[in-house]
């Protein structure tokens, strides 16, 4: 009875292990620590729209603008495999469905939106609804519709993903896949438009897009770099890892003056070509060794999962989620004595007008939550009728298929 017992207890236990192991090699594909990564990055992203989400990420510290849309660039430039140069057009066909096509397919739906509530007295959106703002806008500007003025970092990524692979499997006889040289001459495009934005500030129209993409691209191959090159040996300790990126960041902030710059207008780089990218590795380097330590922590759990699984819908979105905020508050000061401060005039007329209730920063944090869940939510329903969709036309075809 006793040896029964001990062998029940064993396989117990051995099946417990199988079961662990099975999981481990069911995420054994999955990056936690960027899936974490991208989370937080989104964020940063959206909290910065919102005066920081009623709270604050090391933003004294590392200013979010001074690295935040770096850091998702980075994370693409991540995962970039060299397989990916066998099939360069079926790659870039695959960068255009996941990317590009949604994009554009949201700018119609907004360009709707905007028109409509420009008949009620909105005067937020500048841009005309018509063929232009439709098709050639979005990769020019991305602006005009202003509600989802987020989704202008679509396009310049777009052709980083192009320029990057082209420029790999073209010229490969002159860089040879040598990260250290494919490195230096992303850099140096970079920093050449960061210079040119200096004396020429704020581009228009195609040239616009040119120096956004100029911008993102070293950022990409930083991500890249790190893959091959760095992380095997990213292990130093953290107590002397923060240090030395806390080190640095100091000397920027003592040297430097204001350390934010705005890749979506090209301007404000106001320490010079080479100080933006700087800010970016410092902040991109702070951020991901958080990544890494709170990764055992809460690498399973469903939310993290959630956000980091939709930064795409959270890009595009959150500003018109602010929106959905703005519009709950004014209801609530029609219909109660609440609110009575809110600014009917500035929610028609800007987009960036945040209200705040007797303007306390605080209140930003339900922006901060409508902005992360609202566009999950529109992502989740989307997707769902995308799917529902294909599914009714699969079974069309082969109900036919199956009368002929």
């Amino acid at each position: 009875m006793g040896k029964n017992k001990t062998r029940s207890k064993s396989a117990l236990k051995q099946n417990s292990v199988t079961a662990e192991n099975k999981r481990l090699s069911d995420d054994g594909n999955i990056n936690f620590t960027f899936k974490i990564l991208s989370a937080i990055g989104i964020i940063i992203i959206v909290s910065g729209h919102c005066y920081n989400g009623g709270v604050s990420l090391m933003y004294d510290w590392f200013p979010k603008y001074s690295y935040n849309l770096a850091l998702f660039v980075f994370i693409s430039g991540y995962f970039y495999k060299e397989k990916h140069e066998e099939h360069i057009f079926k790659y870039i066909w695959g960068r255009t469905k996941r990317l590009l096509i949604p994009a554009y397919l949201w700018n119609i739906v907004y360009g709707i939106i905007a028109f409509a509530l420009t008949q009620v007295g909105y005067t937020i959106a500048q841009g005309k609804f018509d063929l232009y703002n439709l098709f050639v806008m979005p990769f020019i500007d991305g602006e005009s519709f202003a509600y989802n003025l987020g989704s202008w970092f679509v396009y310049p990524l777009f052709c980083v993903y192009v320029f990057n692979i082209l420029f790999r499997k073209l010229l490969k006889k002159v860089h040879r896949g040598n990260e250290y040289v494919i490195l230096a001459v992303y850099l140096a495009i970079g920093i050449f438009g960061v210079q040119y934005c200096i004396w020429n500030p704020a581009p228009k129209g195609a040239l616009l897009l040119l120096f956004r993409s100029m911008f993102f691209l070293p950022c990409f191959e930083f991500g890249r770099f790190y893959h091959k090159k760095l992380e095997k040996h990213d292990n130093l300790n953290s107590v002397a890892y923060f240090a030395i990126v806390l080190g640095v960041q100091l000397l920027l902030l003592t040297f430097c003056e204001n350390l934010e710059y705005t890749p979506s207008k090209c301007v404000k780089f106001d320490n010079g070509c080479v100080i933006p990218y700087v800010t970016a590795i410092t902040g991109i380097a702070f951020w991901l060794r958080v990544a890494k330590l709170i990764t055992p922590i809460i690498k399973n759990k469903k939310l993290v999962r959630m956000i980091s699984d939709n930064t795409y819908s959270i890009m595009i979105h959150h500003i018109f989620a602010f929106m959905i905020v703005k519009w709950a508050f004014r209801g609530l000061s029609v219909i109660t004595p609440l609110f009575k401060d809110f600014d009917i005039l500035k929610l028609k007329s800007t987009i960036w007008y945040i209200y705040r209730p007797n303007g306390l920063n605080f209140y930003c944090i339900i922006y901060l939550a409508a902005g992360i869940f609202i566009p999950i939510l529109i992502g989740t329903v989307t997707h769902r009728i995308f799917e529902f969709m294909k599914e009714h036309t699969l079974k069309s075809m082969q109900k036919k298929q199956s009368d002929r």
